[in-house]
């Protein structure tokens, strides 16, 4: 009989060790997932990226002066989404000679990451297309005119 009793009165000890337990294992196993998973950098040179801060700073500027803007469509092409920039200088004027790079960042993953090319439909109207998986992407998009940038702008986009 006592030694029952001394069994019953161990009980909440080895309930919580038992529980402490299991609440470290899994914190541990969850931890090694993300760990292995997802690296935590946004970028493959993060300290060269840290260097060109200043350049990034000045093309910005640069940038703000020209005053152009740049209309996004998406429209569903088959299988593959078709995202079209309308790009206007200052006056309203169609920019047209630029080559355009649209690179569709998907946030969960650099996986489906993917750098496309946009070709002119039409003066200041450029066209590309991409099988994009739904949901939520970001498009950055860069104008250059003879390997130079010219303008950087960063866009949400919605696949369904």
């Amino acid at each position: 009989m006592s030694t029952s009793r001394l069994t019953l009165q161990r009980l909440p000890i080895f309930a919580c060790a038992g529980f402490l337990g299991v609440m470290l294992l899994v914190n541990f196993v969850m931890a090694t997932f993300a760990v292995k998973t997802f690296s935590g950098l946004d970028s493959d040179n993060p300290y060269d990226t840290g260097l060109a801060y200043n350049k990034d700073i000045a093309a910005a500027k640069a940038q703000g002066e020209l005053g152009w803007t740049v209309e996004l469509t998406r429209t569903a092409n088959g299988a593959a989404t078709q995202v079209t920039a309308t790009v206007k200088d200052k006056a309203g004027q169609p920019v047209s000679g630029l080559d355009v790079f649209m690179h569709f960042f998907y946030p969960a993953t650099r996986k489906l990451d993917r750098e496309i090319m946009a070709s002119p439909v039409a003066d200041g109207v450029y066209a590309a297309a991409a099988v994009l998986q739904p949901g939520r992407w970001d498009v950055e998009i860069d104008l250059k005119r003879e390997g130079q940038r010219q303008f950087r702008t960063r866009n949400p986009l919605t696949v369904e």
